[in-house]
């Protein structure tokens, strides 16, 4: 079962579940700290009282309510950035560093690269008339889980927060999105919004997870090179978006990668859509 997380502290995510209301008719079961369960073939949503990043193991907590933990866990949530552009953004999460913004230090919470990667794919046609940039985001911040987790979210200030367009484009993605059997890979380098590893994704079959982006290198250990995989569903592919490296960062984290069983590989390595 996939799980949708709202909270009730985040004006995107309440936008997000309301669209979500009018998609589906939902059977209300049981209740998650004070708040109605509801139900939708394989998908379940559960309401949280405070907000998303700093709320560890909200998996197992409705593990004690379901009898086991969930397949998957789909964070609505908004985005937040300086730059205020409006974004439609999905990505992992956990720390390659300090734990500033929720989550554990040098933690990653196991990723869905299937079913995030699909949804950045679908989530791009269904804004295709709006306004909105979209895009993944390198791996960051919290909570921790132990559970394959993303997040969903609306970027990047209130007025986008509350867009029922792009409310409705999240919610029908998050309802259409599925499984598919593209390899596993994980992304390194790039800045936040990794636009090369976005791009990749877009064109060719495969199914990032975690992603590294460059200046998460500086403090980057092969401890956490082997985490990345196994929590990438044990990817056995490193895509590395080379002219975004520095340092020789590529040659190095490539011998690295390649050692632990991992290969790299360029877009022309593979398969289009």
């Amino acid at each position: 079962m996939k799980v949708i997380i709202i909270s009730r502290t985040d004006t995107a995510s309440l936008n997000i579940f309301e669209n979500l209301m009018e998609l589906r008719d939902w059977n209300e079961k049981g209740t998650f700290l004070g708040n109605p369960l509801l139900f939708c073939e394989d998908y379940m949503i559960a309401t949280i009282n405070d907000e998303h990043i700093f709320h560890d193991d909200v998996d197992l907590e409705l593990k004690e309510v379901l009898g086991k933990k969930p397949d998957c866990i789909i964070y609505a949530s908004r985005h937040r950035s300086e730059s205020k552009k409006k974004s439609l953004t999905v990505h992992p999460i956990g720390n390659f560093g300090n734990a500033d913004f929720g989550g554990k230090p040098e933690t990653l919470v196991p990723s869905s690269p299937h079913l995030m990667t699909q949804a950045m794919r679908v989530l791009r046609e269904k804004a295709r008339d709006l306004e909105y940039a979209v895009s993944f985001e390198a791996t960051h911040h919290g909570p921790f889980l132990s559970s394959p987790t993303f997040f969903i979210e609306i970027g990047s200030q209130e007025d986008s927060w509350k867009d029922e367009k792009a409310g409705m484009a999240i919610a029908e993605t998050i309802l259409e999105i599925h499984d598919t059997d593209y390899p596993p890979a994980i992304g390194v380098g790039g800045g936040h919004y990794v636009p090369r590893i976005t791009d990749v994704a877009l064109d060719r079959k495969v199914s990032f997870g975690h992603m590294v982006p460059t200046y998460a290198l500086s403090y980057f250990s092969e401890e956490m090179a082997v985490k990345v995989l196994e929590l990438s569903e044990n990817a056995k592919i490193a895509y590395f978006h080379i002219k975004h490296l520095r340092g020789g960062q590529y040659a190095k984290w490539k011998d690295i990668f390649s050692d632990i069983g991992c290969e790299s590989k360029r877009t022309g390595d593979l398969e289009k859509l």
